[in-house]
């Protein structure tokens, strides 16, 4: 250190440079749940002085970023996406979307001293990542998530989240299937948008 050299500048450095260094070894996956889970606690915290229209507002640039919406949507259809028409494709994409933000608005609406622990211990399957986490509750059993991921355009992002060990890609393929046998993609499109109607209000 050269002479003069302010001592508590160095310091600063010293930990900026470590943090950066903690900051770089993180694995991506995680990151991204972190991000995630970031947002949902400043939703919650929101509490009843934002809307749900407000949450949707600001969850939805985040989830849009951490999930793979697009691909979400062709896997809980089912073998029966590649049968529909490009702008049914698209219209069901802009549905699902709505939808899972929508569910995300609604349900992270309250705070009362939760806290999400994230798993930095990430578990490789194959060409996908399963990260694990936890939102404590102080007065309630703590709920698990385990968010399944894939390497989408070079990010990581979610394909699948398991809430206490059960599956949404699996209730999702199940329920949608009723809808299209109904009527089709239409039908499919009109029962998103009306769910997501419901979470909004």
């Amino acid at each position: 250190m050269r002479p003069g050299f302010p001592i508590a500048l160095c310091a600063l450095l010293l930990a900026s440079t470590v943090s950066s260094t903690f900051a770089a070894d993180i694995e991506p996956a995680v990151a991204q749940v972190q991000a995630l889970d970031s947002s949902l606690l400043k939703a919650m915290k929101s509490g009843p002085s934002a809307s749900t229209t407000e949450r949707y507002r600001k969850l939805e640039p985040v989830i849009e970023q951490v999930f793979a919406l697009p691909l979400m949507t062709q896997l809980s259809v089912g073998p029966s996406w590649s049968s529909f028409k490009p702008q049914q494709q698209k219209a069901l994409v802009a549905a699902f979307s709505r939808y899972t933000i929508a569910n995300y608005a609604h349900n992270f609406d309250s705070f009362n001293g939760q806290k999400f622990d994230v798993d930095e211990n990430v578990v490789n399957r194959g060409p996908e990542k399963i990260v694990r986490a936890r939102l404590e509750r102080p007065n309630d059993a703590p709920v698990s998530f385990l968010y399944r991921m894939r390497d989408v355009n070079g990010a990581w992002k979610v394909i699948d989240v398991y809430f206490n060990g059960v599956s949404q890609l699996i209730l999702h393929r199940t329920e949608y299937a009723e809808a299209i046998a109904s009527g089709g993609p239409p039908a499919l499109i009109d029962h998103l948008t009306k769910v997501s109607d419901g979470l909004m209000k």
